[in-house]
């Protein structure tokens, strides 16, 4: 059977109807721009065991270069990363845009930290203005496939910006303030 010039016009017009059909369906296009300013690479990189022995030590994770401490509980900030959204032809309304805080938080006495006792993160300028967060932080325990409970990970979204100069970041884990300077991106 031979296709006829008619038959062929036919299906390509059809097929660019089909196809300009579903693209309109699934209209809503997303491109997503990503910076990552880090703070310490290594303190990450933690040996994990996969063995039951409890003689065996971990060594502890190295500091970031901000980082505070009370009684024996270290908070790092590990790195910023800002994510910008663009949404392209879409009805939808809503921008995803924002920056995220990696933290973590260690008991250097190899103590088990409560993921509930976390109970608010924010920013403040040099000119005291508080920047509170957009949602609630993601915390989870660290490393996820063999937690070591005395090591949890925190990420703070916060309102977008591509800089910020130099700020604070203020954290409340059981009713006590931790407070990283020096902060800027």
């Amino acid at each position: 059977m031979v296709l006829q010039r008619r038959d062929l016009i036919l299906f390509i017009l059809i097929f660019a109807f089909i196809m300009g059909f579903c693209i309109l369906l699934g209209g809503v296009s997303f491109s997503k721009e990503q910076i990552s300013y880090v703070f310490n690479p290594f303190a990450s990189l933690i040996p994990t065991m996969a063995t039951g022995n409890k003689d065996y030590e971990l060594p502890l994770p190295i500091p970031s270069t901000i980082t505070t401490e009370i009684d024996q509980i270290r908070l790092d900030l590990e790195q910023v990363t800002v994510h910008k959204y663009y949404i392209i032809y879409s009805v939808i309304y809503g921008d995803q845009s924002h920056t995220a805080y990696h933290l973590f938080l260690t008991d250097l006495k190899r103590e088990d930290l409560s993921l509930d006792d976390v109970s608010e993160i924010w920013l403040e300028t040099n000119t005291g203005v508080r920047i509170d967060e957009i949602a609630e932080p993601t915390i989870y325990d660290y490393p996820e496939d063999q937690p070591l409970k005395w090591k949890i990970g925190i990420i703070a979204k916060f309102p977008y910006q591509s800089s910020r100069e130099e700020h604070k970041l203020f954290f409340r884990y059981q009713g006590k303030v931790y407070e990283l300077t020096g902060i800027q991106y």
